[in-house]
């Protein structure tokens, strides 16, 4: 930028007077001129830098697809597990990570919110020895055409220029409530909570909370629970037919 300031400045030179005086003013001014434009050229570097380090990392949370539900148990202590995946860039750079601090899902208006328990594999499959082929350490829950390998409780954390892309599982039940007594006692096992849930409007919101880059809330918009389906199968995918997503990053 500086050598075609200069190239500019000599090629207006090269049509002014030739006299000692001009080719000096001359050259003072393009000199200032120089000079201007490398500072302008340096604060701006400066200023894009100190923004960039101030507001550290920035999350892109891609819309989701679909809402898994699945039965975790047997009889009257089985408990509604939902799982969505939260797709994840991280557009900084590679000084800038970030960490998911936590994490909820509503599964309908003006309901509680359930805290997210770990990340979970789903697979689809109807191989009768799947259960046998559970990864060490995880935990699987085996239903008829799913297998939903459950990771724990780790750490997720998205490093600058990084994609992360985990399903959150949520246990749908009373003991992992966020919620008043009354809201939450809707919830107790599998049968009470898909009921509850089939009351709503099909709309699954997830709350999310970076340690950086602030928060974000992602709506899924899908249609009612099939009951009758979900309580033969043990297990359905609602699929968002819209989205939202609120909490972009401000720079």
């Amino acid at each position: 930028m500086l050598d075609d300031v200069a190239e500019l400045l000599g090629a207006a030179d090269e049509d002014g007077p030739d006299t000692p005086e001009e080719r000096e003013r001359k050259a003072w001014h393009r000199r200032i001129t120089i000079g201007a434009a490398g500072f302008f050229l340096a604060v701006m570097l400066a200023a894009i830098n100190a923004i960039s380090a101030i507001r550290g990392s920035v999350i892109v949370v891609q819309p989701p697809e679909q809402v898994i539900l699945y039965r975790d148990g047997d009889d009257d202590k089985a408990v509604l597990t939902m799982a969505m995946r939260l797709a994840m860039i991280n557009a900084a750079g590679a000084e800038h990570g970030d960490v998911l601090m936590e994490a909820t899902i509503t599964p309908m208006k003006g309901g509680p919110a359930f805290k997210f328990a770990g990340s979970v594999k789903p697979v689809f499959t109807n191989d009768p020895d799947a259960a046998s082929k559970c990864e060490i350490g995880a935990r699987c829950v085996t239903l008829p055409g799913l297998l939903a390998i459950e990771q724990g409780d780790d750490i997720i954390d998205i490093p600058g220029g990084s994609v992360r892309s985990p399903y959150l599982a949520y246990p749908v039940t009373d003991w992992n409530c966020e919620g008043d007594a009354k809201q939450c006692g809707r919830f107790t096992n599998f049968d009470h909570a898909i009921a509850a849930i089939a009351r709503g409007e099909g709309e699954f919101t997830v709350n999310v909370n970076f340690y950086s880059d602030g928060k974000r809330r992602i709506i899924c918009q899908g249609r009612a629970i099939d009951l009758a389906y979900l309580r033969k199968t043990g297990w359905m995918t609602i699929g968002c037919k819209q989205t939202k997503i609120t909490g972009a990053p401000v720079f």
